[in-house]
Order: structure tokens, then sequence, then C-alpha cells
């Protein structure tokens, strides 16, 4: 039995999340974890793989081939194709197989994405001839084997792509897709962050498209989960997404106002959510309101903990400890072309 080594993505930010969870259902072992690169290498046993796609906090996995160092100038074109020409590419095509080059730069070169595309591209081709006999067909846009090519500045790697095109954090239970969703990797998160355990009560109480709550119901298999939001609209698209993730009837779904989260339930255990930032939704100044009643009335019923992504992050911190909250956990994670913290706070 071989061991082989993985690239898995993620959101920048998260990526001690990706490796506790890569060694609790892969039993991987973390080779490289930079924060806030959002890229985890680990190795792992080649029987374990097929339980990649139960990795809740990655956007794709990839095999690893080879790794190596460039240069910035044009001429160094000529080691990205050696990379892919001696990366053992050649095994993962068959003479039926199409392929396409998917790259990703990052960095100052005299090279463009294209150009790293153009002679991998090439590679790939020749060292399927000179290897395997056979010249494997291009298909860019529905390939059978996607070949990544990496190069961040002054490194390169080669790796295959495990779940095709599609980001795995684009879950398929995705249905309903709220205006200012939750990425589900985060979501899972901030369930890990917020320290729930198996039969805690979860609730998310501005749940919208109920990805927190999926993912909660997912992730733990005895615990209560409640999904609230004001709008009677995110609700419904919320229970098809449970529906279509198969945990409808784990999740108790209210239409209430989390600004009157008391009058709704007694209590919780742990709460976590992505309220509104002001930014796509609503008004900075309205939302501050929304924040300040709603940590008050969190803190009533909340038994354990708090776990809140926001933009807001030094005003809610701010506003925590002014209500005596205490603060345990803080960090800055990427959400799109935002950079919210994920605040995790105790009652007093």
């Amino acid at each position: 039995m071989g061991r082989v080594e993985l690239i898995l993505t993620t959101n920048p930010g998260i990526e001690d999340i990706v490796a506790g969870e890569a060694a609790a259902k892969l039993a991987a072992e973390l080779v490289e974890a930079r924060e806030g690169h959002g890229r985890v290498v680990v190795r792992v046993d080649e029987d374990k793989l097929y339980l990649v796609e139960e990795l809740r906090s990655i956007h794709r996995a990839r095999l690893l081939l080879a790794r190596g160092s460039v240069c910035a100038a044009r001429s160094c074109l000529d080691e990205v194709y050696r990379l892919v020409l001696e990366s053992g590419v050649e095994d993962y095509l068959t003479p039926d197989s199409s392929f396409a080059v998917r790259v990703t730069r990052a960095g100052s070169h005299e090279y463009t994405s294209l150009d790293i595309a153009r002679v991998a591209g090439d590679a790939v081709i020749e060292a399927a001839r000179r290897r395997r006999g056979f010249r494997p067909r291009v298909d860019l846009d529905y390939p059978s084997v996607i070949v990544a090519v990496d190069v961040v500045n002054e490194e390169a790697a080669v790796s295959i792509e495990l779940g095709g095109d599609l980001s795995w954090h684009r879950r398929g239970y995705r249905i309903y897709d709220h205006p200012a969703a939750l990425k589900p990797t985060l979501a899972y998160a901030m369930i890990m962050l917020s320290g729930a355990v198996d039969g805690d009560h979860i609730m998310d109480p501005m749940c919208g498209g109920g990805t927190v709550a999926v993912e909660a119901a997912l992730t733990f298999e005895s615990s209560p989960v409640t999904c609230m939001d004001k709008n009677p609209r995110h609700i419904r698209g919320a229970m098809m997404n449970a529906a279509a993730a198969l945990v409808g009837s784990r999740i108790r779904f209210l239409v209430g106002d989390a600004t009157r989260l008391s009058s709704y339930i007694d209590s919780v255990d742990v709460v976590v959510s992505n309220p509104p930032y002001g930014i796509r939704m609503g008004s900075p100044s309205k939302v501050r309101r929304v924040y300040e009643v709603f940590v008050d009335e969190a803190a009533r019923v909340v038994r354990k903990r708090i776990a809140v992504i926001t933009p807001e992050y030094g005003y809610f911190r701010r506003l925590l400890e002014s209500r005596g909250w205490k603060v345990v956990h803080e960090r800055r994670v990427a959400h799109g072309n935002l950079y919210p913290h994920i605040i995790v706070a105790e009652p007093g």
C-alpha cells in the first residue's frame, strides 16, 4: 500500500481546520499548511482516497504529482515544461481519455497563465506519446482528466484534480441560493471553532438559506438543530436545501426575529451565525443595532458559546465585552473579496 500527497484548497484562514479534519477522517499526515494561503498538503494512504469526498472543509482535492522551483523570467517556462513532463502525468491518461490544463498563477512573472497552460499541455502530450505511445485528446470544456498547474511566486506544483472542475464547496444541496450565502466550508469551520460536540443543541437564528444548519446536521448525528430567519422565503429555501441534503427531518425551522430570540427558544447550547454585514444587505447603522439587541438576547438563552462571522469585528468584539461576554477565539478569514473575522465568545 503506497502513500500519496494531496493538495487540499480552502478559504484562507481555516487551514488548521482542514488539517485537523484530514487527520481525523483520512489519518492524514500534515506536510505543509501556510496560514492565510488557503492550501494544505497532506500525506495519506492510497486506500483512504475514497474518503476525501467526506471532507467538509475543502474546496478542492488534488493528487500531487510533482513540485519544483521556477523563476520569473519568460525562459523559465522551460522549467514548467520539464516539471510536467517528468511528473508521471501520463499514468493517469488512456488513449480514450481527454484532458485539460487548469492554471493558477500568483506573483510577478514575465509569462501569463495562458503561457503556462500552453507549455504544460504540450508537456502532457509529449509525456503520453513518449512513455505510453499515444497522443491524448485535449478537451477544454468537458475533460475526463484535469491537470492542475500552480505557479505561486517561485514555486510550481503539478497535480490531478480529484473532483473535476466543480469546487467541492458548491455542495449538491444548495438548491436555494441566499443572496448573501455563507460558503459551506466556512460554516463547517465555524461549527468546529464553536466547540460544539455531538448532542449539543445548535442554532442559527439568522439562518438565511440554512447552510450552517445543514452543515451542523451533517456533522453531528445526535445534535438537535434549529434554523430561524425572519424572512419566510429564506426559511422555505432553507427547507429545500435541508431536504436535498437528506437532513430536513432533523432540523427545526422557525420564522422569527433574532432580536427577540428569547421569545422563540428557552435555551440553546451553541449559536453559530452569519448575521447581515450591511454591505450586500441592509445598512451598517441598522446592522449594528441588530447586533446589539441580538447579543443581549443571546445572553438570555446561550449556555455554551456563540460563533459569529462579521466584517464589523472590532465593533462586535467591543460590544460582546461591554455586555460581559468573554471572547475566547478570533481569526481573520477570506470570504469572497471580503475578509471578515470569526469571533467565538462565552456568556459571562
